[in-house]
């Protein structure tokens, strides 16, 4: 039944309807203005009237982030040929708003209703908390070595940017292996589950990293492949969503779909690794994305290996990606779109009209080619669409012109047949990151929404929430489109990146000295008006320790004092917490950080109350791997070590100053079965016993 309900509208095949409206047309853009002198501060939301539309506009709000599905506010009947919607605004609370209309037209003798849409969100000084989140670089481990200065970069830049950053090797994968890929996951999993669960996460693939492969089956039957070609495109495609996911309940290897399949990678039998699913069994939960120009021959100059082109190009991309965040290299505040599907009444293009406006203004948003135009100028945003092959979209370009030509556009999206399934050799989309873009998706099976980038949320924040779209049609918090929620949504890029950088300059002329006790900071306040500063976070890293926020809110004061002691070098850090004006409203936003450090010294002291200490084990009995973690009531310097029963010390498993709490994953298969002892001594003298049974 499904699939005979979706065939007519999921080929992609080239053919001419009628009266089809233009994809601009069922795109509302709207615009925000806040009123900030009335209590409480309220929000204007104007767009311009088209007389095609029927009857009154539906205005509906949602609490981003909380309220997970629309609520309808209002009725809006337009005043000649424009019409505004105002409402209340909660301080530091993030609205999303959406304005619906329809028009009719007849095609083929049938009348078709199409759904116009406006998205935007809206808010008066949306607060930023201390740290963006949690980033692991999950990296080749063969292009480490040669990308050492650019990975130091990036992480140097995400640092200042406020992310927590981690980084794990993994080993090659060029052709599919589901061990690679089950390796991959663990590693990722690992990470994750060692950090705090409240703080977002996000996973940058780097290099050849092992791809995982799923569909295309649901409830007993096979489905068509998103771009409608079946039988040689269906089967199993690229899922890098799976390693979002936390769970692996739900996804199933039981089913053969080779049957007409071309491409190997595309075909799927049982137990071979590649899952069967076709929609996320479980949300994703982590932010994805992917710098991979494995396979790529087309771009390798004479005289050069694949794999030192490969290399070239990463290098690149992260030269690119460094001067983007740290202003060097700017595009203009403009969205190009190249609709070369005019005809077709799913109107994929409506993805860029919908979701620019909201970004760089409607007024900066034009129908334009993506060559020469991306070749010659440059623009922040671009979408394109064509009837596709893997190397080539028409109406936009091919090889030849993407491996001569730049594209000189930040967040890319592309639209076509068969270039979709990205793990293909000289793949279209890849090659279109290699020249130039930032980053690359496949919109408009489903359609992609981009405007919570105005409020501050990064294209990683946008993949997650495309891919956790419900995948029945009518279940979309927003406007439904075909394969929403499949397992083939991905990003290619650094799912890091965000639309705004350099709008919050940092602090000035940081010092810290000791005065007994206490460590004194004090700082300078930035270049920026006084409407606009909110306050400052401070730092502090210890030795062998992890960065910490002292002050969980920003404070309005240039000076802070630390009553931590311990002995050795002491990072502090100061980041301006600053009001910038979007499209969105007032958003606040983080400084880079100014940092200094110093040697401090500890003195011990009669009243001093020492660190109460425990060790918690798991498994315990263990049969090969515990999990040891020791917690303190305040920060200090933790010695760890394993103890047989007759007092002999076996091994160190810990010597770290630890804040809250420390954990290390011990292998105790060497070990004899019996009971040992964990013995902990920190260093105000305090100790504590904690026994761990090896059974094997």
């Amino acid at each position: 039944m499904l699939l005979q309900r979706v065939w007519w509208i999921l080929c992609l095949s080239t053919f001419a309807l009628a009266q089809v409206p233009p994809a601009s047309k069922v795109a509302i853009p709207l615009r925000v203005t806040l009123d900030r002198s009335s209590i409480p501060v309220t929000a204007t939301i104007r767009w311009r009237h088209d007389p095609d539309y029927e009857g009154p506009y539906t205005v509906l709000v949602r609490q981003r982030g909380i309220e997970p599905q629309f609520s309808p506010v209002g009725s809006v009947t337009p005043m000649g040929d424009s019409a505004t919607f105002t409402f209340e605004l909660s301080a530091g609370t993030l609205y999303e708003v959406g304005v619906l209309n329809s028009l009719a037209r007849t095609i083929n003798g049938q009348q078709v209703r199409f759904t116009a849409a406006g998205y935007t969100c809206v808010g008066d000084n949306i607060p930023v908390p201390p740290f963006r989140g949690r980033v692991l670089l999950v990296v080749d481990s063969t292009v480490a070595d040669h990308l050492r200065a650019e990975l130091t970069q990036l992480s140097e830049d995400l640092d200042r940017e406020g992310w927590r950053v981690d980084r794990v090797l993994v080993p090659r994968a060029e052709r599919f292996s589901a061990a690679a890929v089950r390796r991959t996951k663990d590693s990722i999993l690992a990470w994750y589950r060692r950090g705090n669960p409240d703080e977002p996460a996000t996973v940058f693939l780097i290099g050849r990293i092992a791809v995982p492969y799923s569909g295309l089956y649901y409830n007993g039957q096979y489905i068509i492949p998103p771009d409608g070609h079946n039988p040689d495109h269906r089967g199993a495609w690229p899922a890098d969503g799976y390693y979002g996911t936390l769970s692996e309940y739900g996804w199933t290897d039981q089913v053969a779909d080779t049957a007409g399949v071309v491409r190997e990678e595309n075909r799927n039998l049982p137990g071979d690794g590649k899952f069967d699913n076709v929609f996320f069994p479980t949300p994703v939960e982590l932010r994805i994305g992917r710098v991979d120009f494995y396979n790529l021959p087309r771009l390798t100059p004479a005289g050069s290996t694949d794999q030192q082109a490969e290399r070239e190009l990463l290098r690149d991309y992260f030269s690119r990606n460094h001067a983007y965040r740290t202003g060097s290299r700017q595009y203009q505040l403009a969205g190009l779109i190249d609709d070369n599907f005019p005809t077709y009444p799913e109107l994929f293009a409506r993805s860029g009209w919908i979701s620019f406006p909201p970004l760089v203004g409607a007024s900066n948003v034009r129908a334009e080619k993506w060559f020469p135009t991306l070749d010659t100028s440059s623009r922040l945003l671009a979408y394109g669409c064509g009837a596709g092959s893997y190397t080539s979209a028409n109406g936009i370009g091919g090889l030849n012109e993407f491996s001569t030509r730049r594209v000189n556009a930040a967040f890319t999206m592309l639209f076509g047949s068969y270039f979709g399934d990205w793990d293909s050799q000289n793949n279209l989309m890849r090659v279109n990151l290699a020249r130039g873009a930032l980053t690359c998706s496949w919109s408009g099976r489903p359609v992609w929404y981009l405007h919570p980038m105005a409020a501050g949320e990064t294209i990683g924040d946008i993949t997650m929430m495309v891919q956790n779209f419900s995948p029945f049609v009518g279940q979309s918090v927003y406007v439904s489109s075909n394969a929403q929620g499949w397992i083939h949504v991905a990003l290619l890029g650094d799912p890091t990146l965000r639309i705004y950088y350099g709008r919050v300059p940092p602090p000035r002329q940081l010092s810290v000295r000791q005065d007994g006790r206490s460590i004194h900071l004090e700082w300078q306040s930035p270049q920026l008006p006084s409407d606009s500063l909110v306050g400052y976070y401070v730092y502090r890293t210890l030795p062998n320790g992890r960065e910490v926020a002292l002050t969980p809110e920003p404070i309005t004061d240039t000076r802070f004092t630390d009553t931590y002691r311990t002995e050795g070098v002491v990072r502090y850090a100061v980041r301006c917490v600053g009001r910038i004006r979007t499209p969105s409203g007032l958003i606040h936003d983080l400084s880079p950080a100014v940092r200094a450090e110093l040697f401090t010294t500890s003195v011990e002291q009669a009243n001093e109350i020492p660190a109460e200490v425990s060790v918690v084990v798991a498994p315990n009995p263990v049969s090969d791997v515990a999990r040891v973690t020791i917690r303190t009531s305040k920060p200090t310097l933790a010695h760890a070590q394993l103890y047989s029963l007759d007092g002999r010390q076996l091994a160190t498993l810990l010597h770290t100053t630890v804040v809250d709490e420390a954990t290390v994953m011990w292998d105790t298969s060497l070990l004899s079965a019996g009971v040992y002892m964990i013995g902990v001594r920190t260093s105000e003298g305090a100790t504590v016993l904690h026994p761990i049974v090896v059974a094997h």
